[in-house]
């Protein structure tokens, strides 16, 4: 569960979390994962204690369905299954769209497209603990060529790049780590597979593990990212990963490495949208009451790939990013679950969760 949920979180230094954090911290871009990691830890910890006092045994969609009734926990369920489906479509275009242009430039948007679909669903099929498995396995992959990225890059940094030190000063920080939060979703993941741990007591821990792993990943990658790049060229980089990949050159026989780390960049990217497709059934299943989840996967993996698509340009999706979803989706992430967890307390119950 802590591999799963690192990952989940620290894919985003291949994504378009590098860019937003740029431009609105400049050289001081690697706080911002920092701070908004210790924001995540304390909204944990406020979690972890309302489920340790009042849900011990149940997940968060257990718990509307259990004081709320259905027809407030169905609409719940959509909402969050809305949320879901909303960050695997993004991604799965920005991802399309990044290997259209670094890759496979002939390529037509919906084969990619059609192809990562195809291995999201088939993943989220297989479970929650194939996922998680899966994770386990690719998690030191990641990690590794994480920092094997990072020192391929040393000839090329420059320490002098991350100054000044405060970068675009302390209040374009604090309101830039507000924003960009929202990269922290493994909490509200956390929260809906509470009940499927093998303790559920195990909530604070692996919740604390994940974030701090993913906020080292991200600070680190930040980091080296800015000793090679000016502010005023990261912030218009869409492919970090692939933009430090292709600048490699350490002597005759190490140099245009980017294919090794494509795969770990689309292995990656396949993990997390696997997991925020099967977030989406199985907040749907509980909040209906459905006995199973595995039939509307494929049609909700159609729905996400249709979505996709429907933004004309790459454009189009970085806007809608910085826009709506980097804004606005701690309401669903941070507020839905404790707020949604201290109104049930003062509720009796509605129904028993089967």
């Amino acid at each position: 569960m802590t591999a799963m949920l690192t990952i989940l979180v620290a894919v985003h230094s291949f994504l378009n979390y590098p860019r937003i954090v740029s431009s609105s911290a400049y050289e001081a871009a690697w706080m911002e994962p920092v701070l908004s990691g210790v924001i995540s830890l304390v909204v944990v910890l406020i979690l972890d204690a309302l489920f340790r006092r009042y849900f011990s045994n149940m997940g968060l969609v257990e718990v509307f369905r259990d004081r709320f009734g259905p027809v407030v926990t169905g609409a719940l369920s959509v909402v969050i299954a809305l949320y879901f489906l909303v960050i695997t479509a993004t991604i799965m275009r920005e991802f399309s769209e990044n290997v259209i242009t670094t890759v496979l430039p002939n390529t037509p948007i919906y084969i990619v497209g059609g192809l990562f679909v195809c291995a999201v669903v088939y993943v989220a099929f297989c479970g929650l603990e194939a996922i998680a498995r899966v994770s386990f396995l690719a998690l030191p992959v990641f990690i590794v060529g994480i920092f094997a990225l990072c020192l391929f890059t040393i000839n090329q940094w420059k320490p002098v790049l991350l100054l000044p030190f405060w970068g675009s000063g302390v209040p374009n920080i604090v309101w830039g780590t507000l924003d960009s939060t929202t990269i922290f979703s493994n909490i509200i993941v956390l929260c809906m597979i509470r009940i499927h741990t093998h303790d559920p007591k195990e909530f604070r821990t692996i919740g604390i593990k994940s974030t701090l792993y993913a906020t080292f990943i991200l600070a680190l990658f930040l980091v080296v990212y800015h000793m090679v790049f000016m502010p005023q060229e990261a912030n218009k980089l869409t492919s970090p990963m692939y933009s430090l990949a292709r600048i490699i050159h350490i002597g005759r026989f190490f140099q245009r490495l980017e294919s090794i780390f494509i795969f770990m960049w689309v292995s990656a990217a396949v993990v997390k949208m696997a997991i925020t497709l099967w977030c989406a059934a199985y907040a749907l299943s509980v909040g209906f009451n459905w006995p199973v989840l595995r039939p509307i996967l494929p049609a909700l993996g159609l729905l996400c790939f249709a979505g996709s698509l429907l933004p004309k340009d790459m454009a189009f999706v970085l806007d809608y990013l910085d826009v709506i979803v980097w804004k606005w989706a701690w309401l669903i992430e941070f507020a839905l679950p404790m707020v949604g967890l201290w109104l049930a307390a003062l509720l009796p119950r509605k129904g028993r969760v089967v």
